[in-house]
């Protein structure tokens, strides 16, 4: 059984011959290769690369390409991005929408792929791998969701306080991020490889339940349908840390085909919302643990999350962003416990 068919019966919630193996590998795959994020993000046969070379590693079977993955479309939009020297990220500096008083979103410009940007870059990386090992494993796209662009547009305590104060703009601005990860998104789409959403600005508790149900879930989920009806590709998902036991019934309305659940998350609940619906729960521990090697610790969660998903076959083993300064034996070793466990 290949990576691929692993997967798809996972999807369909039919036993794999082993647990899927998917850890979260973005600025990691600069370790991987010796370099800097900084480096590795502002060139397409690098980012490429570091996603070969990370597959090559750890033998994941799904694989995500990107590195400073909130960054490119909130750059685009006009957020002055951090250099990401040495053993740092890439991050945004500042916010363009955040010197006003009242939100104003009508001052956005679309921005298309070209030299002041990092759009066509990231789908060049994104084709090369799908080139690469698009016939023997799922390759994603890593892409900023609508919700996320926002925030990074106008800062987080504004926008909480726009929904109250001019919901109508924050709506306006949603309708433009939305635009663009639909453009984005097509444009991944196109090279064969999956759309995976970044939203982990939508984190509870970060937000309420009902900000993720009105300002998160109908972007994302304009996103998704289109995706699913245009194209054949892997299936695409919208990604976000933490506990999402109360939104199950939202990425069900979007449509997704994989959740990333913390260990807190309630498995029990998650399993009445996602059995049978085609969608994937991947499990994630913390990956500060594997980052400092406590075996001990991550043993027990490992544990504590096979037990969870006793019996489910749409479970897959994963965590939270592998750091930079993770050494690879500490994840290969984890990789060896769910393994084990499971």
């Amino acid at each position: 059984m290949n990576r691929i068919e692993r997967m798809e019966r996972v999807k369909a919630g039919r036993a794999p011959d082993r647990t899927p193996f998917v850890p979260s590998i973005y600025e990691h795959g600069a370790t991987v290769l010796g370099r800097s994020p900084g480096e590795v993000s502002r060139d397409a046969g690098l980012m490429a690369e570091a996603a070969l070379e990370s597959y090559r590693a750890y033998g994941h079977d799904l694989v995500t390409v990107g590195i400073d993955i909130y960054n490119i479309e909130a750059e685009a939009w006009g957020c002055p991005v951090s250099g990401g020297e040495g053993s740092s990220i890439p991050g945004i500096v500042s916010h363009p929408l955040a010197d006003a008083g009242v939100l104003e979103p009508e001052r956005l410009v679309a921005p298309a792929p070209g030299a002041g940007n990092r759009l066509g870059l990231f789908v060049d990386a994104v084709g090369r791998v799908v080139r690469a090992i698009g016939n023997e494993v799922w390759v994603y796209g890593c892409l900023g969701g609508p919700f996320s662009q926002a925030v990074e547009l106008r800062g987080f305590d504004r926008i909480v306080a726009d929904m109250f104060e001019a919901p109508e703009r924050v709506h306006a601005l949603m309708e433009r991020t939305t635009a663009l990860s639909l453009a984005h998104a097509e444009r991944v789409s196109e090279t064969g490889a999956g759309v995976y959403l970044y939203e982990s600005w939508a984190t509870m508790p970060l937000i309420t339940a009902d900000i993720f149900r009105d300002y998160v879930t109908p972007y994302n989920k304009a996103v998704v349908q289109a995706v699913k009806t245009k194209y054949d590709t892997p299936p695409p998902s919208v990604i976000m840390g933490g506990d999402i036991t109360v939104l199950g019934e939202f990425f069900l309305e979007m449509g997704v085909s994989l959740v990333a659940a913390d260990y807190l998350s309630d498995f029990g609940v998650l399993r009445g919302y996602f059995d049978g619906t085609g969608t994937i729960v991947r499990g994630c521990v913390d990956p500060k643990l594997i980052e400092r090697g406590d075996w001990e610790a991550l043993a027990r969660m490992v544990d504590a999350l096979a037990e969870k998903a006793q019996g489910m076959n749409n479970f897959v083993w994963g965590c939270g962003c592998v750091s930079y300064h993770t050494p690879q034996d500490n994840l290969l070793r984890f990789k060896e416990l769910c393994a084990a466990a499971r």
